[in-house]
């Protein structure tokens, strides 16, 4: 609408219909505040006319559409909007007072005013008690979420974002840092970690503008907080990490930049372990060979590929696959078995369940080995790169899970054996994905992929995640969790592995003994779901931009992170029971569901077994789970930090 004053005049003296909300939050020939003028002017008039015969709906209509405004744009002038209907009101008193002889019905023409006044103070209480919106969606981003994906993509959609201001004109980067110094504080740790996490990504934003004002209140606030943490030399002694984190935060406010930080520097923030000690590290030397014949250990002679990444060096997991006489698939799924080389008790394998998980880095960096590595492993290179890794044509101790599999896709028979194999052939999905598409000369490893892909195909009708759920694992950087493939050789991949993870879920979940065993749970939140969808269509709607709209499209895809339990369903997947027990090389919660199989599947446990079996387990499940937020604030500000220096 070119002209919406001219609208609004014609609405207001009965001549035109009432301008759509939408079209005043999104028009463009005024600005927010003149259109607020342009509304209390009409008001006003109306209340010139005002005779006590006519009504003043048409002025309480005005009043929405000026409250629609407020709470929907943010370059509303907060004071002098609350002249203005300070004037209003105090227009009105005088009318009702001067004008008590000539107002026809007076009773009736009190009541429209008084009703007029109403209006005014529900204008009045928005403007005082509404955040802007767009401070709104972070502070609900930062708070309400605690995910800093959600944070991370608006500021790339949307950089003016990160210069959002509340109500009081304070900065969003002031808030964060306050709530920040008041965990610190606390000694939440936890939070302290994700406020950390926050301020970071703010810096690191291109378009943030600090006023020099807005610094000095931020580095002041520091300042008294770190006095608080040093009021005497013992105290300052237990706070010494705070105060150098606080100290080195001081530092970048100032400067307005961010240098490059060293690995192992931002690994000790989140008390995150880098190296081994010696011990383990000699231990892993001398690792033991498997030997074929071994007694009690089954050597699987299929013919057996590894598919992974070409510069994978970590290889955990085998797959081989033949035609049984009968049409039915037999899938062999292999896996690495660390239990095979270290009792569940050793240090080796406790420090690798308190790692929890390898970390993958965007870049190099240089080890107290002097060695230039791009992963932070639970176990020592030694042992899981080369000793225990799936390498082709050399013996390695893994747990075979064997699945019949009909041609409709169901399990029919499975067997989980304590194996040696050998594997054949050292594969990456690219080379798989040329079989598929153009076939080889090698005529046995032609039949295994293909055979592979036939019942990857049955497979995919029977387990199916959810379509939100496959948007975002298909994209994102998070190896601690199975990424959703949906074609060619990752799919393979990704089938083999789901369905062992769901049959050995379900062989614990289903025992009648009641097993125990570490789950992977995922559960969504179905109302923090509809609150932050609702939030993106009314900032959708309102600021009606097609980076909202992406933004919206994103962000409903983006699911909660998944934890640990003992017991719980994963709805990404869609399935009632999943464990991670596929990847001992790289994640520590598959070392303990391995240690529930050899309790439980491998032997006949006592009662007393079972219990000492889940009190582990109840164990490990806390000790995890505290482990994972930092892991991921870690990795994003090496990340973050990575990109810094790159620019």
């Amino acid at each position: 609408m070119k002209n919406i004053e001219k609208a609004l005049q014609k609405f207001a003296e009965g001549k035109g219909p009432r301008v759509g909300y939408k079209i005043l939050c999104e028009n463009k020939s005024k600005t927010s505040n003149e259109l607020i003028n342009i509304l209390a002017k009409l008001v006003s008039e109306d209340l010139d006319k005002f005779t006590g015969e006519n009504s003043l709906d048409k002025s309480i209509d005005l009043l929405k559409s000026m409250t629609v405004i407020i709470e929907n744009c943010d370059d509303i002038n907060r004071k002098i909007v609350t002249r203005k209907l300070h004037k209003l009101y105090e227009k009105i008193e005088r009318i009702t007072e001067q004008k008590k002889k000539t107002l026809v019905n007076l009773e009736e023409a009190s009541i429209e005013l008084d009703t007029l006044k109403q209006n005014i103070e529900s204008v009045q209480d928005s403007i005082q008690n509404m955040e802007p919106k767009k401070y709104d969606f972070l502070r609900y981003l930062i708070t309400g979420t605690q995910n800093t994906d959600y944070l991370e993509y608006s500021f790339t959609r949307m950089p003016e974002l990160v210069n959002a201001k509340d109500k009081y004109g304070d900065h969003i980067l002031v808030k964060v840092t306050q709530k920040y110094l008041g965990f610190i504080l606390a000694n939440d740790e936890k939070q302290i970690f994700h406020y950390s996490n926050i301020i970071s990504l703010i810096l690191r934003q291109n378009t943030l503008e600090l006023s020099p004002k807005e610094q000095r209140k931020i580095t002041d606030e520091i300042y008294t907080t770190i006095d608080k943490l040093s009021v005497s030399k013992k105290i300052a002694k237990q706070n010494k990490d705070k105060i150098n984190w606080l100290n080195n935060l001081i530092k970048t406010i100032k400067n307005m930049d961010i240098e490059e930080k060293d690995i192992e520097e931002i690994a000790a923030k989140y008390k995150i372990p880098v190296n081994f000690d010696e011990i383990l590290k000699e231990t892993a030397k001398l690792t033991k060979v498997p030997q074929i014949g071994e007694d009690n250990r089954y050597f699987v002679d299929d013919y057996v590929i590894t598919i992974d990444k070409r510069k994978a060096d970590e290889i955990d997991d085998a797959l081989s696959c033949k035609k049984l006489p009968n049409g039915n698939y037999l899938l062999g799924v292999h896996i690495a078995s660390v239990l095979s080389y270290y009792p569940y008790d050793s240090l080796m394998i406790d420090t690798a369940i308190s790692r929890t998980q390898t970390i993958y880095l965007p870049r190099m960096y240089c080890n107290e080995d002097k060695e230039q590595c791009k992963i932070i492993p639970i176990f020592p290179f030694e042992f899981s790169t080369n000793r225990a890794s799936l390498l082709p044509n050399q013996p390695r101790y893994t747990r075979s899970y064997y699945y019949e599999i009909d041609n409709e896709g169901n399990v029919v028979n499975e067997k989980y054996i304590k194996s040696i194999i050998k594997s054949n052939k050292k594969t990456t999905y690219e080379e798989v994905n040329k079989v598929l598409e153009h076939g080889t000369s090698d005529t046995e490893f032609e039949e295994t992929v293909l055979n592979l892909q036939a019942v990857t195909e049955l497979l995919d009708k029977k387990y199916k995640p959810s379509e939100f759920y496959e948007k975002i694992k298909e994209s994102n950087d998070d190896y601690s969790d199975l990424r959703v493939k949906r074609v060619g050789s990752e799919k393979i991949v990704y089938q083999a592995m789901l369905l062992t993870g769901n049959r050995v879920a379900n062989y614990f979940a289903n025992s009648k003994e009641g097993y125990p065993c570490l789950y992977r749970v995922h559960e969504t939140n179905e109302n923090n779901n509809k609150k932050l969808e609702a939030m993106i269509e009314n900032l959708t709607v309102t600021y009606g931009g097609d980076q909202y709209r992406k933004l919206y499209q994103l962000l409903e895809g983006i699911y909660p992170k998944g934890w640990y339990g003992i017991e719980g369903k994963h709805n990404g997947l869609g399935l009632d029971h999943y464990c991670h027990c596929t990847s001992a090389l790289r994640r520590g919660p598959d070392i303990v569901v391995e240690h529930a199989l050899e309790v439980c599947y491998d032997n006949t446990p006592t009662d007393k077994e079972i219990a000492k079996l889940e009190a582990e387990i109840k164990r490990r499940v806390t000790e995890i789970n505290s482990k994972l937020d930092p892991i991921e604030w870690f990795a994003k500000e090496c990340k973050k930090s990575y990109q810094k220096k790159r620019k």
